[in-house]
């Protein structure tokens, strides 16, 4: 992928540059967002390495004017580690993924790798789990034939569930990419608004339960995963 890295701390970004070369991308560093904007209006890239704590234009910046254009490059947030509202705010603002510094180089390319799998070059229009269709610009869920009304907490619950349908979110995580603010975080949120969403939703069931994980939506053929026996799985 052609990637923009956008980081101040020269050292940083030269290793990622390195690590990404390495891996097979072609990375391009900038130190600052105005530099990164000058980047952006010469050529488009795939992803977006962008670190949030920038001097003038910031991260937030950064990403608002990427969204605002349309742009389907991806973006992975650099946060400090102790930052949540940095990480959840970016996630609202439409980051796709957030890597907590310092952070090992292996599972940055690991998530580059991730982001790189997740979405085609073209922009996704809808998405789409069995015979149920969310589309991305109308905000329209359907169910067959079938339109579904959702509030908004519920439609941003169900976008991020059926963005990587089979994957097994926690409930943290679900409150980390749905819920805006640290103090709102309360997992019994998530059991709710699950609940809300499988009702309206209907039968047979999409969202489903693993025990002592959290959830995911499947196609009605796929197999349900569940932790194996003798696995102990930590809660969310």
């Amino acid at each position: 992928m052609r990637i923009l890295i956008v980081e101040d701390e020269v050292p940083v970004a030269r290793q990622i540059a390195a690590a990404l070369t390495e891996d097979g991308h072609d990375p391009k560093v900038v130190h600052s967002g105005e530099a990164a904007l000058d980047e952006m209006s010469k050529k488009p890239f795939d992803l977006f390495v962008l670190d949030v704590r920038l001097p003038g234009i910031d991260g937030f910046e950064l990403l608002r004017r990427l969204r605002t254009q349309h742009l389907a490059s991806r973006v992975l947030l650099l946060t400090a580690r102790s930052a949540v509202d940095d990480r959840v705010s970016g996630l609202q603002l439409g980051a796709d993924d957030y890597l907590p510094k310092p952070f090992a180089m292996r599972e940055l390319i690991a998530r580059v790798r991730a982001l790189g799998r997740r979405y085609p070059e073209e922009p996704v229009l809808s998405l789409r789990v069995a015979d149920l269709t969310l589309d991305l610009s109308a905000h329209d869920v359907h169910r067959g034939v079938q339109k579904i009304e959702l509030s908004p907490r519920e439609l941003m619950l169900l976008k991020v569930l059926m963005r990587e349908p089979g994957r097994v979110f926690t409930r943290t995580e679900l409150c980390e990419r749905v819920w805006e603010h640290e103090h709102e975080y309360d997992t019994k949120l998530v059991e709710v608004f699950i609940g809300r969403l499988r009702k309206k939703l209907g039968e047979p069931p999409l969202i489903h339960t693993i025990r002592h994980v959290g959830y995911t939506i499947q196609g009605l053929e796929a197999t349900v995963p569940t932790p194996r026996k003798g696995h102990r799985q930590r809660r969310p």
